[in-house]
């Protein structure tokens, strides 16, 4: 992996150039910028930080390049990376003025387009061109440029293209762009072995990658897409898959996801989650008070009523964060409203035959469950609660 001071000695020997041959072909300056975006996807901040600055320094001496550099196919494609890049669009619109390039036309003016957010024009100059085909140092760019422009309306074309992308580029940004990509394709989707599949080879091949967060957010939502409470013999994979998390991110992990259920009303993956949560929280911490909060919020309109509410009642709401602390308002006010209608209130029902541990003194059993008509209240209740807890973080 690059050091900062590896990266400060690029930076210095681009900026005290004094000519394009002492610095190198525009190309093989862009080779510097891969090298640099290829440890951010390994986790390193500083090469993310002098990403931009990279990119305004080429930027600069592409613009004072003498023209005869612009000759070169390898030079002139390498202005279609640094715009891709996120290189400044004023750059290439300046060349491409110039007439200095020696570049397709549809290639360029396609990538121009698709910077400058005119997605029907890029789609119609760069839609019909075969990422195999172009040379291999822009082929994986223009590939993760389709894929974008095909997500909409034909998410199979954007698979390939993704697919496409990771192949001929592994290891790098690239590879991890179009990972992330793809793994949001599959999310949207029904494809669940893809997803998992993606998902995994995601965590074991960029790991640090400062993007891993966006990563993160893209799997809690794509959890709760799938309906792993609709499926519980999907729960021990997505345990499974997020075991290969480090420590410290799993419970995190599942707390966003319990608690994004809840928010959905699916109130058994929040429970799965919530409970996962609770054997990876020391006692005490805010991480199991959360766990508490989500696995009782959960449990407050099931046939564990009651010991949900007590639970809930011993939970202090000035120890959570202020939008928790709302939802255990909410959840408080589900179970009392629940425990008015007297669901809570034991049932004797007819002694078990062997006086087992369910049964009441006397020998008949205690029935905590709650009746259809207060289910159906809390429930409404609960349903009222979550769009209000919605509402207020829009």
């Amino acid at each position: 992996m690059i050091r900062g001071a590896t990266i400060a000695v690029v930076l210095l020997a681009l900026a005290g150039a004094a000519s394009a041959e002492e610095a190198g072909e525009p190309y093989q300056r862009i080779r510097a910028l891969h090298v640099l975006q290829d440890n951010i996807a390994r986790g390193n901040r500083e090469a993310h930080d002098a990403q931009a600055v990279l990119l305004r320094q080429l930027g600069e001496e592409f613009l004072k390049a003498d023209p005869a550099v612009w000759k070169d196919g390898r030079n002139a494609r390498a202005v279609v990376v640094f715009l891709l890049s996120g290189g400044a669009p004023e750059v290439a619109t300046a060349l491409r003025a110039q007439k200095v390039l020696a570049v397709d036309e549809a290639l360029l003016d396609g990538a121009i387009a698709y910077t400058d957010g005119r997605l029907d024009e890029a789609r119609a100059r760069l839609g019909n061109l075969k990422p195999r085909d172009l040379p291999p140092a822009i082929a994986a760019e223009i590939a993760l440029v389709q894929s974008a422009l095909a997500v909409q309306g034909n998410a199979a074309t954007a698979i390939d293209r993704l697919d496409e992308a990771r192949l001929m580029m592994p290891g790098t940004l690239v590879e991890e762009a179009a990972l992330r990509r793809e793994i949001f394709v599959a999310g949207q989707g029904s494809d669940f072995d893809r997803f998992e599949a993606l998902s995994q080879q995601y965590l074991r091949r960029f790991p640090q990658s400062i993007y891993s967060e966006n990563f993160r957010q893209r799997l809690v939502r794509a959890v709760d897409r799938f309906g792993f409470a609709q499926q519980p013999e999907r729960f021990p994979r997505l345990v499974a898959l997020l075991d290969q998390l480090d420590g410290s991110e799993r419970p995190a992990l599942y707390l966003r996801i319990a608690r994004a259920a809840l928010l959905n009303g699916k109130v058994e993956m929040a429970d799965l989650a919530a409970e996962r949560a609770m054997t990876l929280t020391e006692d005490g911490s805010p991480g199991r008070e959360r766990a508490r909060l989500y696995r009782a919020a959960a449990r407050v309109v099931t046939h564990a009523h009651v010991e949900a509410l007590l639970d809930l009642e011993a939970i202090a709401g000035d120890r959570l964060s202020a939008r928790d602390a709302e939802l255990l308002k909410a959840a408080l006010a589900v179970g009392r409203n629940v425990r008015k209608a007297g669901v809570d209130r034991p049932r004797v029902m007819a002694a078990r035959p062997d006086g087992g541990a369910d049964s009441a003194p006397g020998g008949s059993r205690i029935d905590f469950t709650p009746s259809r008509d207060a289910m159906r209240r809390a429930q409404a209740l609960l349903d009222d609660s979550q769009r209000q807890l919605k509402q207020q973080e829009q």
